[in-house]
């Protein structure tokens, strides 16, 4: 009680300045900082996996499950630290599409997985009642929904690639740089994506930039990891700018 009594007046003697807690909304955007930066991390590893094991697999089962909710958290992260530098429509849209890419791609994963598991289960030992030519039929009908799910989470997250760009073109941590270079990679990724449509681009011998711009989510993933210090050292509130 007598320490406490001691503090409060200090606090209220007159020249006597006592350290103050940092604002909730500093704290507020150094958390987001770190979800981001984790979420992206979890996201690309996720994303490797999904990719390199097996459909049929666990593993593949449980990167898929990651996966989408990882991007909406490492979206809403970036779009946070985007945020406290400066606030408009096209970055609001930009979170709106990546969260739409995010959900897009787990309907696609699972629709991916629930069709290789499900032929699996009902033909993988060869029924004698099926035609190979009748199974691989109806395989290839079912695989075309997975296949336009596909384009449509590359058209959504190129959409909200493209709007998170153009945000870092002024923003201190990020630049002119990570800004062109991220739109030229969506644009690309969405005329070949349109172009060969329905088949993927790499089906068809062209070049698929789905793997070029992960790699550069990864960038700003490092990128947003190394804001952390930036954001602890801002000043100001993570609000609206006026």
């Amino acid at each position: 009680m007598a320490g406490t009594a001691k503090r409060s007046a200090a606090k209220n003697r007159p020249g006597v300045v006592t350290p103050s807690a940092p604002p909730a909304s500093d704290t507020l955007l150094v958390a987001w900082v770190r979800v981001g930066a984790v979420s992206g991390f979890v996201a690309g590893l996720s994303y490797a996996l999904a990719a390199a094991a097996p459909v049929t697999s666990d593993l593949a089962l449980v990167a898929a499950s990651v996966f989408g909710p990882a991007l909406v958290c490492f979206s809403t992260g970036l779009y946070h630290v985007l945020r406290a530098h400066r606030r408009t429509i096209t970055l609001d849209l930009g979170l709106i599409a990546n969260v739409a890419a995010g959900v897009t791609v787990t309907l696609m994963f699972f629709t991916q997985l629930t069709l290789h598991r499900w032929f699996e289960l009902q033909f993988g030992s060869g029924s004698r009642d099926s035609a190979e030519r009748v199974l691989r039929a109806g395989f290839e009908a079912a695989n075309g929904i997975q296949l336009g799910l596909d384009v449509a989470w590359d058209i959504f997250l190129a959409l909200g690639t493209v709007l998170f760009a153009g945000n870092m073109w002024h923003h201190p941590r990020f630049g002119r740089l990570l800004a062109v270079s991220g739109g030229v990679i969506a644009v690309a990724l969405t005329v070949t994506n349109l172009a060969f449509f329905p088949e993927p681009p790499a089906h068809a011998g062209a070049i698929d930039f789905g793997p070029v711009l992960g790699l550069w989510y990864v960038i700003v993933t490092v990128r947003v990891a190394m804001a952390a210090r930036w954001a602890a050292a801002r000043g100001a509130p993570l609000a609206d700018d006026a």
